[in-house]
C-alpha cells in the first residue's frame, strides 16, 4: 500500500483558485502535494485529522521588513504565527545588502529610524557575514528558515554602495560609469535570484539625520535602467512605496516602469483617511484604468485598523511635516531640548495648519495617552490630547509636548483609527480586483504595530463576521494572487505537484489570543515589541513539514530561500 509522508484527512479544501470548497484528503510526499482525493486508502507516516476544519494554502506576504529580524528569528514572527508560509523582504528600497563593513552602523541607524527596528537588536543579532547582495542571499540560505523567503533588490543600499552612503542621499544624477556599475550589480543580483527591485518615494521615511533616502533623490532614468535589466530575466516584479504621489491619484511613471520591465508593479498603499476621505476612490479608478490598458498593476491595502503605539523618545512617522523632522531626530535628550524651544513649536504648529493630510490637522481626539511613566501622571491615562488641552487651557500641541516632556518623553501614546477608520471604504478597497492585502510591514515598527497578524484578522473579521467575500475568494486574495505577482508558479494553491505550504484552521473559532496586543521582551538585547498570537489556527505546514501546531513551534526549519532563477515565470 502506498505510504505518504503526511496525510491531512477529512478537511474542507479551499484551494486558493476560487473553486468551490470541497471535502477531501490531502497527501504530502517530499515536500509537495502528492494527492488530493476523497477517502484516500493510503497511509501516512504522520496523519492530521482535519474534520470540521478548513485546509487552505498558507498566506503569502509581499510587504515585510524582516531583513534584519530573520537573522535571529527564522520564523519571522508575527507572520509565522499567523499562517504566512512565504514572504518577501527587500521592500521599500530598504535592506542590508550590498553594504561595506564601514557602512554597517550607518545602515542600521537608518533602519532604526525609518523602520523602527531596534538598533541594539540589530547590533547584537545580525551576522553580517556578507558584503554583496548575492552573499546576503547565500547567508540566509545557510542559516535555516522556518518559512519560504524571497527578496527584492533594495535600491537604497545599492545606490549607497556605488556612490557612497552619504553622497547617495544627495546626488540626483550619476555618471555613466556609476550607472554602468549600478546596472552590473543589479544584474548580478537578478542572477543570484532577486525578484526585481524596490524603491521608496515616501517623504515620511527619513534616515537617522532627517535627510533624504537615496531613492528619494534618484532620477527616473536610473530606475528605468534597472527595469530594462529586469526585462532580460522576465521574472519578479517592482515594489514601489509612493508616498505623497498617491494623493494625486497615481504616478504615470509607474506605467513607464511596467513598460520597461515587462513585469507587474505593486505599490503601496491605498487606505482611507479622514483627512482625504475620497482619495481611495480616485486611486482605485486609476489602478483599474491602467489595467484596462493592459499594464499589470496592483495596489497594496491593509485590512486591519492601524492603531499605533509610540513615544516621542523614538517615534519618527511625522516626517511628512517638514518642520517636525529635525525636532524628532537624535537622542531623547536632544529631542527634548529642541521640543522646548518656542521657535521650534511655532514651526511645528505652522505645519499642522498647512499640512492638511496629517493626523493632527483638527484631529487631536485621535491621539490618546495610553501609559505614563511618572506615577503623578497616572490620572491622565486614557485621555485624548484634545481633552488634555481643554483641561490645561493650552493649545493642543503645547499640551501634548509639555506633558510628554514632564514624563521624560517616555509616555506611550496611541494614534487611534487614524487610518482605515471608515469600514465601508476599507471593505470596498479590499474587494477591488486590483488590490492585494498581503501587506504586514512585519519586522518593522515592532513597538508600534501588529498588522502582521493580518491573515487571522482578514479571515475572522472580514470573511466570517462581515461576510465581505466568499472564503474561496479570500484565499485567492491571500495566496494565489500575491504568489502570481511575485512570479511564483509552484506556491499559493493546493494542487498536486505544488509545494505543500498549508494551514489548517477552525473557521468558527479563529481569532486573536489577546484582546489588545501585549509586549514581549524577546528581541536581542532585551528590546521589547508588541505581539499578537492567533487562536483556532491548528497547523501551519511549510514544504510539507509542521512548523506550528496549536501555536507551539515544532523547531523544524523546512523553509526555502526562494530564488527567481529557480521558478518559471
Amino acid at each position: 500500500m502506498v505510504e505518504y509522508d503526511l496525510i491531512i484527512r477529512n478537511g474542507t479544501i479551499v484551494d486558493g483558485s476560487k473553486l468551490p470548497a470541497y471535502r477531501a484528503d490531502l497527501a504530502v510526499q517530499n515536500g509537495k502535494i502528492a494527492k488530493i482525493s476523497g477517502n484516500l486508502k493510503a497511509k501516512g507516516k504522520k496523519e492530521i485529522d482535519a474534520t470540521g476544519k478548513i485546509v487552505a494554502p498558507g498566506a503569502v506576504d509581499l510587504h515585510t521588513h524582516y531583513d534584519a529580524q530573520i537573522n535571529w528569528d527564522p520564523y519571522c514572527t508575527l507572520s509565522g504565527w499567523h499562517g504566512v508560509t512565504t514572504l518577501t523582504i527587500g521592500q521599500c528600497g530598504f535592506g542590508f545588502a550590498p553594504c561595506r563593513p564601514e557602512d554597517r552602523e550607518l545602515n542600521m541607524r537608518m533602519m532604526d529610524r525609518v523602520e523602527a527596528i531596534p538598533y541594539e537588536s540589530m547590533a547584537k543579532g545580525m551576522r553580517w557575514d556578507w558584503i554583496s547582495f548575492p552573499e546576503y542571499l547565500n547567508s540566509l540560505g545557510r542559516q535555516g528558515l522556518g518559512l519560504n523567503v524571497g527578496s527584492l533588490f533594495p535600491y537604497s543600499p545599492l545606490r549607497a554602495f556605488v556612490l557612497g552612503a552619504r553622497e547617495a542621499r544627495e546626488r540626483t544624477k550619476v555618471t555613466d560609469k556609476e550607472l554602468a556599475q549600478l546596472k552590473h550589480l543589479f544584474r548580478e543580483g537578478m542572477q543570484a535570484g532577486a525578484f526585481g527591485f524596490s524603491a521608496d518615494k515616501n517623504l515620511i521615511d527619513r534616515p537617522e539625520d532627517g535627510s533624504f533616502l537615496p531613492t528619494h533623490v534618484t532620477s527616473n532614468e536610473e530606475f528605468l535602467a534597472l527595469a530594462e535589466i529586469q526585462r532580460e530575466f522576465g521574472v519578479g516584479h517592482v515594489g514601489w512605496t509612493v508616498g505623497e504621489l498617491q494623493s494625486f491619484g497615481g504616478d504615470p511613471f509607474l506605467v513607464e516602469l511596467i513598460k520597461a520591465s515587462g513585469r507587474p508593479v505593486q505599490w503601496g498603499a491605498i487606505a482611507h483617511t479622514e483627512q482625504s476621505p475620497d482619495t481611495w476612490k480616485v486611486q482605485l479608478n486609476w489602478v483599474e484604468e491602467v489595467n484596462k490598458q493592459g499594464y499589470p498593476m496592483y495596489a497594496q491595502c491593509i485590512c486591519m485598523d492601524i492603531a499605533t503605539h509610540f513615544s516621542l523618545a523614538e517615534y519618527n512617522l511625522f516626517d511628512d511635516m517638514p518642520n517636525w523632522v529635525q525636532p524628532l531626530v537624535g537622542t531623547p535628550e536632544e529631542r527634548a531640548a529642541k521640543l522646548r524651544k518656542p521657535e521650534v513649536r511655532a514651526a511645528m504648529k505652522k505645519d499642522i495648519d498647512e499640512c492638511t493630510a496629517t493626523i493632527f490637522h483638527k484631529n487631536w481626539n485621535k491621539v490618546k495617552i495610553l501609559e505614563v511613566h511618572e506615577e503623578r501622571n497616572r490620572k491622565y491615562e486614557g485621555l485624548s490630547i484634545a481633552e488634555l488641552a481643554k483641561m490645561t487651557g493650552k493649545a493642543p500641541l503645547d499640551a501634548w509636548l509639555d506633558f510628554a516632556l514632564d514624563d521624560g518623553l517616555k509616555t506611550e501614546f496611541g494614534l487611534i483609527d487614524f487610518v482605515n477608520g471608515d469600514k465601508y471604504a476599507v471593505g470596498e478597497i479590499l474587494k477591488h480586483p486590483y488590490t492585494h492585502l498581503s501587506v504586514s510591514d512585519g519586522g518593522a515598527h515592532t513597538k508600534y504595530l501588529t498588522i502582521s497578524a493580518w491573515p487571522t484578522y482578514f479571515l475572522s473579521h472580514w470573511i466570517r463576521d462581515e461576510k465581505l467575500m466568499s472564503l474561496e475568494e479570500a484565499h485567492w486574495k491571500m495566496s494565489a494572487l500575491p504568489a502570481w505577482l511575485i512570479g511564483l508558479r509552484d506556491r499559493g494553491l493546493l494542487r498536486e505537484g505544488m509545494a505543500a505550504d498549508i494551514i489548517v484552521y477552525d473557521f468558527d473559532k479563529l481569532g486573536m489570543m489577546y484582546d489588545t496586543p501585549v509586549y514581549a521582551k524577546d528581541f536581542p538585547g532585551g528590546e521589547r515589541r508588541l505581539i499578537q498570537k492567533p487562536v483556532g489556527l491548528h497547523y501551519t505546514l511549510v514544504n510539507g513539514v509542521v512548523t506550528f501546531e496549536d501555536g507551539t513551534c515544532s523547531g523544524a526549519l523546512p523553509g526555502k530561500l526562494l530564488r527567481s532563477t529557480e521558478v518559471s515565470a
